[in-house]
């Protein structure tokens, strides 16, 4: 008589701290971009001109724009949950003595995050928006350089943003600080 065994595909996910333990190993090289999604390493492609300048240039007027009320971080890490840790392009911080030194930033120290956008147009608004929204980010800003506009995300649900709006001037673009405050981007693209 013989006895089959059932075999089961089991998917293991990677958390934050067995991503982090990959870096510091050297098992994800410094010459690698990567994120973690979901418990899954995503590479990132590279960066291009129009991108880096893209952001370079919002992180600046940002910058003029808030001072002292948020922190202007660029391509670190944000930790969403035991599964997820991306690397928005801007992140707009509630300033902390330390910057973040001790700890990288929560949902509940992010006042904005930003994704320029050229070929990871359809990544960045169908995998990263919604995982922003469910871990409750209060806004998100997606700048589609191709299609050379800025989309305002508010209200994060579940699945996603309920409110989804184009500014109709970027010249005057508010920036949620607590504080009134607005960024020039008329000459984003």
């Amino acid at each position: 008589m013989s006895v089959t065994a059932e075999i089961r595909a089991r998917v293991h996910r990677l958390t934050v701290d067995d991503y982090r333990r990959m870096g510091a190993l050297g098992i994800l090289g410094p010459e690698l971009r990567t994120e973690l999604i979901d418990g899954e390493i995503m590479e990132m492609p590279p960066i291009g001109h129009p991108h880096a300048g893209t952001v370079k240039f919002i992180a600046n007027r940002l910058k003029e724009a808030v001072g002292a009320a948020a922190i202007v971080a660029v391509q670190d890490p944000v930790w969403l949950d035991d599964h997820s840790e991306p690397l928005p392009d801007i992140a707009l911080l509630r300033p902390r003595d330390d910057y973040y030194r001790t700890g990288h930033p929560g949902p509940a120290d992010v006042l904005l995050l930003i994704e320029v956008a050229d070929s990871s147009l359809h990544y960045d608004r169908e995998v990263k928006l919604p995982r922003y929204a469910r871990a409750g980010i209060p806004e998100v800003w997606l700048v589609d350089l191709g299609g050379r506009r800025l989309t305002v995300h508010r209200r994060p649900a579940p699945h996603g943003y309920v409110d989804a709006t184009i500014p109709d001037n970027l010249a005057l673009v508010p920036v949620p600080v607590g504080v009134p405050a607005t960024v020039d981007l008329t000459r984003l693209f």
